[in-house]
């Protein structure tokens, strides 16, 4: 039975992971090429991404998802990723769905980029949030800025 997305539009923390929990995000190459398709998708679908972090068996996402929508930003990203990554592994591929959370305000904003942030350190992958290569922080040129909400 597909998700049912009621909220397409807005400020969303996504989850999405991968298949059969394989850890393949962080195989070499690969999490420089879904922030490659991040950024395709962000641009396709006029969406703005906020910030991110990609674990081995599943990535974190705060992003406005653009005109067409949560769903439809999601689907495209996944499909695109996963015909890629398929050529080199059968077994690479995402969970059906994603999870996710829409922010209503500043403080649950603030609190879900902490979080989104310090991910690979609540793992237990590093011991400080910027020991981790794959995030957001450390790819500033990709991500778009928050505006201020009063």
């Amino acid at each position: 039975m597909p998700q049912i997305h009621y909220q397409q539009f807005g400020l969303f923390h996504v989850i999405t992971k991968t298949k059969d929990s394989i850890r393949w995000c962080t195989r070499e190459s690969i999490p420089e090429r879904l922030i490659d398709h991040l950024r395709v998708t962000r641009d396709i679908h006029k969406a703005f991404l906020h910030a991110f972090c990609i674990l081995p068996n599943h990535l974190h996402l705060l992003l406005s998802p653009g005109p067409k929508g949560l769903s439809s930003f999601m689907r495209s990203f996944k499909s695109c990723s996963s015909k890629e990554f398929r050529r080199m592994d059968p077994a690479i591929g995402w969970q059906t769905g994603f999870y996710d959370e829409r922010i209503r305000d500043a403080k649950q904003r603030g609190s879900v980029v902490g979080y989104i942030q310090g991910n690979a350190m609540k793992h237990k992958l590093v011991r400080e949030v910027t020991d981790w290569p794959w995030t957001s922080l450390h790819f500033l040129d990709v991500c778009d800025p928050l505006e201020i909400w009063v």
